[in-house]
């Protein structure tokens, strides 16, 4: 106890990472209502919706879960039982210090670069050469972009920071934010496509979709950010 003590006395961790400031998103485009596809073309296949067939709301408000609601509420009373796993779990200090200094770099400035997309396209003269290359999947041999290159990074990052060794499968906490994270990379991988074809009001209803699950993921995982950590 003591040695992790000492650890994170000499440890000051710069602040949560940043939610991606909010706009009125445009609602005529219901893209959480698509067909998954039994989560074939996701990133991380086995994510909230993967199991239990429910999807999350699209802005994740844990503050107004009820607590007596372990449908899929990770954050309300405390179940155990081989359908709903256990959702209180006890992740170390020991475990979260290194995930944070390994992954907050990459996830950060993909949060940064993808809010600078949204500028460039509510612009009013959005610069598409640009916005390309902020969403760029980096086939062949280019490099990703980082908001792309992110989201394995945002994964392997919740993966740390929820994955108890008292309960080493995927808690739902872990699998809510799964879904988020398919939900950020089905986003890009769309606006890729609408920035080709230079299509205003669909880049701007994917930006905002994907604004709606970067935060909602950030929302999870800043919950096991904080200066004790």
């Amino acid at each position: 106890i003591s040695g992790i003590a000492g650890i994170a006395s000499a440890i000051i961790l710069p602040s949560n990472l940043p939610v991606i400031a909010d706009d009125e998103a445009q609602d005529h485009y219901k893209y959480e209502n698509r067909d998954r596809n039994k989560n074939k073309d996701a990133l991380i296949r086995e994510d909230y919706w993967y199991f239990s067939g429910r999807r999350p709301p699209r802005k994740l408000d844990i503050n107004a879960l009820p607590a007596d609601d372990p449908t899929w509420n990770a954050w309300g009373e405390c179940t155990k039982s081989e359908a709903t796993g256990n959702s209180c779990v006890y992740v170390s200090l020991k475990q979260r210090i290194p995930a944070y200094g390994k992954y907050f770099f990459s996830i950060d400035n993909g949060i940064k670069e993808y809010s600078q997309l949204g500028k460039i396209i509510r612009g009013s003269n959005p610069n598409w050469n640009e916005a390309a290359k902020l969403v760029d999947p980096g086939l062949d041999t280019r490099v990703p972009s980082p908001a792309v290159d992110s989201l394995l990074k945002m994964a392997l990052f919740a993966t740390q920071m929820l994955t108890s060794p008292n309960f080493t499968g995927p808690n739902r906490e872990l699998l809510v934010s799964r879904y988020y994270i398919n939900e950020c990379a089905f986003a890009l991988d769309g606006l890729a496509k609408s920035i080709d074809e230079r299509d205003v009001a669909t880049s701007l209803a994917l930006w905002e979709y994907g604004q709606d699950s970067f935060n909602s993921y950030l929302s999870i995982l800043n919950r096991s950010i904080s200066p004790k950590v």
